[in-house]
């Protein structure tokens, strides 16, 4: 009896098993993650970056160069330092050689496609702290995520990965981050770009070191750039719309046919006229796409830009199958239909140009979460 009553709770035992041990892992990685944050490092280095350019931004490929600042700050024992070389500061052959005894941050920049050129560093102690300062720059990678391109920010992130010691040895301490010198007069972001945000921020990521359980302090910075306004109007949007409303005029205003007398209508001795410009404009659009494509995001999804070209195909595309299919029937005769195909396009045309400007705002408000 007991046993009969004990095989039907069962399934209700491995059930509960299955719900309840999950939660608990899931429940200890939290806290886990928790308390790596409130780790009190044995070195925590104050930092500071300053950007003295930002250039080559290229959201096609995917990557753009800085020329950067990095001032790092940390409690040490400084008294050798003092008794080799007092208030001054070192660099050169003279830091190498003190650095090489002493502990100091180092740091990789995990973003960047090849190792950072270092111009110069140098040492000195300042307030009884050690100030290790960087001058250098770097060829970075970076998530060319627009999805409303021309508009839109771009994070232009720099990732410094810790590699001196895990996240109980250092850890980063963001101080500020600056984009450019006030005094030095000049444009740090260079292109057709305006910075709107900059934030300088530190977490902890895990290494393959040590079998995957040891986690390094990461420095990372954003530099959240925008298009100029009136770069995105005079490139995209006023070369696009132009080419839309065009199509569409020549579309409505000329026809295959006119007047004979006031009665009759025949094949007009201009009839061609139509269909020649619809050729052209859709010849243009290739041809500006290719101009755009090195400004232009690669993306998995379709962004605002894209959408703007594939509509404008699509337009031109309609008016040229219908100007053509309204010429053939007025060359062979048929200027009733011809005029019929000439009265529909007249009104398909612009309702689909509507239709379809509101689906590429929507198509792009969805992608948006990217």
């Amino acid at each position: 009896m007991i046993t009969n009553k004990l095989k039907k709770k069962i399934p209700l035992y491995f059930l509960l098993a299955m719900i309840f041990f999950p939660i608990m892992g899931y429940a200890k990685t939290e806290i886990g993650h928790n308390q790596n944050h409130d780790i009190a490092p044995i070195h925590l280095v104050e930092a500071t970056v300053l950007f003295d350019e930002i250039y080559d931004i290229n959201i096609s490929e995917g990557h753009f160069r800085v020329s950067a600042e990095l001032m790092m700050t940390w409690d040490g024992n400084t008294d050798q330092f003092l008794s080799e070389f007092g208030d001054a500061i070192i660099h050169g052959k003279k830091l190498e050689l003190f650095l090489e005894k002493t502990w100091h941050p180092e740091f990789i920049i995990s973003n960047a496609e090849n190792p950072r050129t270092s111009h110069y560093k140098t040492l000195d102690v300042i307030n009884g702290k050690f100030e290790l300062f960087e001058r250098f720059e770097a060829d970075l990678s970076v998530d060319a995520i627009m999805p409303r391109y021309p508009f839109g920010e771009l994070d232009l992130y720099m990732e410094m990965a810790a590699f001196s010691g895990n996240q109980h040895l250092m850890r980063w301490k963001p101080v500020n981050l600056f984009i450019g010198h006030d005094d030095a007069h000049h444009v740090v972001v260079k292109g057709n770009w305006e910075v709107q945000k900059t934030t300088l921020e530190e977490t902890t990521r895990s290494s393959l070191n040590h079998g995957g359980k040891e986690r390094f302090s990461y420095l990372i910075s954003h530099v959240k750039v925008t298009h100029n306004a009136v770069t995105a109007l005079q490139k995209i949007l006023l070369p696009l719309s132009s080419i839309i409303l065009l199509s569409l005029a020549v579309n409505h205003l000329v026809s295959a046919t006119s007047l004979s007398n006031t009665l009759n209508r025949e094949l007009s001795g201009d009839y061609g006229i139509n269909v020649a410009v619809q050729i052209t404009l859709f010849l243009v659009i290739p041809a500006l796409k290719f101009s755009l494509a090195s400004e232009m995001p690669s993306t998995h999804y379709l962004n605002f830009t894209d959408a703007a070209f594939i509509l404008t195909t699509v337009i031109v595309a309609l008016n040229l199958i219908l100007g053509i299919t309204s010429l053939n029937r007025a060359v062979n005769g048929r200027i009733e239909q011809s005029l019929k195909i000439e009265g529909y396009s007249k009104i398909v045309s612009p309702s689909i140009t509507v239709i379809g400007f509101v689906l590429v705002l929507y198509l792009t408000a969805v992608n948006g979460g990217h």
